[in-house]
């Protein structure tokens, strides 16, 4: 089964068309329903606003770089060792397959 979503044109589709821009308009997500049963779900896309997401981490994370140049190497070790050592476990992820 493929992760990535198939494109279906919905030119000819009217219903689905303003719903697909209602969505978009408002940015709201909405649930298809057949009956009383939940069948998919109706997700607006905003690449604009994605793009210019994307853009801002990747120039975020190239801020960060030489960030701990200042940091005493041996110090910043010893440090995340505590961390390490004090921190309580974590409960094991349970999925449901």
């Amino acid at each position: 089964m493929s992760t990535y979503p198939t494109p279906i044109d919905i030119s000819n589709l009217p219903d689905l068309k303003r719903l697909a821009k209602e969505a978009r308009k408002t940015g709201r997500p909405y649930v298809l329903r057949e009956n009383s049963q939940d069948i998919a779900l109706l997700t607006p896309l905003d690449t604009e606003r994605k793009q210019k997401t994307n853009q801002q981490a990747i120039e975020e994370t190239l801020a960060l770089a030489g960030s701990w140049k200042d940091l005493d190497f041996d110090d910043m070790i010893q440090e995340l060792d505590r961390i390490r050592h004090e921190s309580k476990p974590t409960s094991p992820l349970e999925l449901d397959l």
